[in-house]
């Protein structure tokens, strides 16, 4: 793995919720927090390109959310974005396209919390392949009903 950096941003003026969602209303800061994580991941992951455009064009078929620790200060400690996938003959889903969180904030249970609150914004959304070894073992964990989807 390549030697980076990884900082965390801090803020103070957003609401205790642990997710921000980035849409196209935002504020370029939060674009640029998103496409810094997905900078990250695909720095680990050795992917050939960022999965996140930090200039964002979000349109209703795309979202970006960041994943924040409480109390505050909020601590910005991953990123994910969802997309929706159109099909002929069945109705058109969302897609979990990349996921991240920092190392330290892993096996935490962070995601575990969260993941209720993707579930309720994104229906029964399908995963984008591939998937980490980390991201298996999580949904093992959590018996996971998902589907994986090459796309």
């Amino acid at each position: 793995m390549k030697n980076y950096s990884m900082g965390l941003s801090v803020f103070t003026k957003y609401t205790s919720n642990t997710i921000i969602e980035v849409d196209k209303q935002s504020e370029k800061k939060l674009f640029e927090e998103v496409y810094k994580l997905a900078k990250y991941f695909k720095e680990e992951l050795n992917y050939d390109s960022v999965p996140f455009c930090p200039y964002g064009d979000l349109r209703e078929e795309y979202k970006a959310l960041l994943f924040i620790e409480e109390p505050m200060p909020y601590r910005i400690y991953g990123a994910c974005s969802f997309g929706i996938q159109k099909f002929t003959e069945e109705p058109n889903r969302w897609v979990l396209k990349w996921i991240w969180l920092h190392p330290f904030f892993r096996n935490r249970g962070n995601l575990k919390k969260n993941w209720n609150k993707l579930e309720e914004k994104f229906g029964n959304f399908l995963i984008e392949s591939p998937i980490s070894n980390d991201m298996n073992s999580f949904l093992e964990n959590i018996n996971s009903k998902y589907e994986h989807i090459v796309i």
